[in-house]
């Protein structure tokens, strides 16, 4: 069984001398994801019930520009920091096999924030007073949304099955 020495400091898992694994938690890291998380929640539950229903959504056109800027910035910064604090890479250094999902998932996000950035532009050209356009940009903001927590909901999987091979779950 794998024996885990808990660090505050740094970000990898790395073997000590006696053959034990350390898994070294960045503080700064967590709370960088969770902050960036809990802003990413908060901006999808502004919008969903504003796209619910087209009037409603035509009613609140302004609020909706401003929002959609908003999650725009806030998926590049939520990709960003995926990426950039290599959580993809302690992923497949704990298990090779984990590597294809990783770099598929590490791969959608330039086309996921192309969506969401050409969503965001779309916006605010949309005559809200237009229910076809505002019935087809709901539309494709819904796809973007279940595409999105699809791929989130997949980079989740892959956390936990590297933790369940870093930790032994099921050995």
């Amino acid at each position: 069984m794998k024996q885990f020495e808990i660090s505050s400091e740094g970000g990898a898992a790395t073997h000590s001398e006696t053959g034990t694994r350390r898994l070294a938690v960045n503080a700064a890291f967590l709370r960088d994801i969770k902050d960036d998380n809990q802003d990413l929640k908060m901006l999808l539950d502004q919008i969903t019930p504003i796209t619910r229903h087209p009037q409603t959504a035509a009613n609140h056109w302004p609020e909706l520009i401003t929002l959609m800027s908003d999650l725009r910035d806030q998926l590049a910064l939520h990709f960003s920091l995926e990426e950039a604090y290599g959580y993809f890479d302690d992923a497949v250094d704990s298990s090779p096999q984990l590597s294809v999902t990783a770099e598929v998932l590490r791969s959608e996000h330039p086309f996921l924030f192309a969506a969401i950035r050409d969503l965001s532009d779309q916006v605010s050209e949309v005559c809200s007073d237009r229910p076809e356009e505002v019935n087809h940009f709901i539309e494709q903001l819904d796809s973007f949304r279940r595409v999105f927590e699809k791929h989130e909901e997949n980079e989740l999987e892959l956390i936990l099955d590297s933790l369940d091979d870093d930790l032994g779950v099921g050995d």
